[in-house]
């Protein structure tokens, strides 16, 4: 301890204060990250300044240089946090299901409907991350470790349902990951574009038709007037 500086008094409240006030600075450091992802996606990656986020958060200038130094910094936090946030709630929601159907349902529905135009933000967010990261390195790499994360889910599910006896896949889980967010984002870039011969329930749709014949697990052709389809027959 470094000389000159008084111990703590027995039942001194100033570790607690400390702790309190670490936990407020981060709850707010997670509020300025929430309002920056809406600032992005709103506005764009290069047209996002200190002062937009300031203004959407309500907090200084300077404390947003203080924490996160250069724009650019504050921008890959966002987009980290955006990510993160979405695969943990995600991971959480479906580790509560048992049937792997139901798995991919929720995941591509979310995946997907998260692109039309007016919907929530996180896909605009998530093709604003596309942009930047062809010139940010650090962004790149988040970019693909989000990829990764999506696709792990993709495969962890089929690899339930292969192992259960539930779908039989001819291809790996890894490969019909890869193929089911390729789905998803393909359909996905003209649905934020606002392709009117596109429909959000209609592209989920599609996916999780194509995502049925890959697993062999029994028809699953959509109604095009119905719901999305419950789930494979096998």
């Amino acid at each position: 301890m470094p000389a000159g500086q008084a111990l703590p008094r027995e039942g001194s409240r100033l570790p607690g204060r400390a702790g309190r006030a670490g936990r407020r600075a981060g709850r707010r450091k997670i509020a300025v990250l929430e309002a920056a992802g809406r600032v992005i996606a709103e506005r764009g990656a290069d047209a996002t300044r200190f002062a937009d986020v300031a203004a959407e958060s309500g907090v200084p200038i300077s404390t947003l240089q203080y924490y996160f130094g250069s724009r650019e910094d504050l921008l890959v936090a966002a987009f980290r946090h955006a990510s993160g946030t979405e695969i943990a709630a995600l991971d959480a929601e479906l580790a509560a299901l048992d049937d792997p159907w139901q798995r991919l349902t929720v995941i591509v529905s979310r995946a997907v409907t998260g692109y039309p135009v007016g919907e929530a933000w996180a896909a605009r967010l998530w093709i604003e991350s596309w942009h930047f990261g062809i010139r940010d390195a650090e962004m790149r790499a988040d970019a693909v470790r989000g990829y990764r994360a999506w696709r792990r889910l993709v495969a962890d599910a089929v690899r339930l349902g292969t192992d259960s006896g539930r779908f039989a896949a001819r291809q790996s889980p890894d490969r019909i990951a890869g193929l089911t967010i390729a789905l998803v984002d393909g359909i996905g870039i003209p649905l934020a574009l606002g392709d009117s011969e596109i429909t959000a329930d209609g592209a989920v749709r599609e996916v999780l038709s194509a995502l049925g014949e890959l697993l062999h697990a029994g028809p699953v052709a959509p109604d095009p007037d119905g719901p999305a389809p419950g789930g494979p027959d096998g």
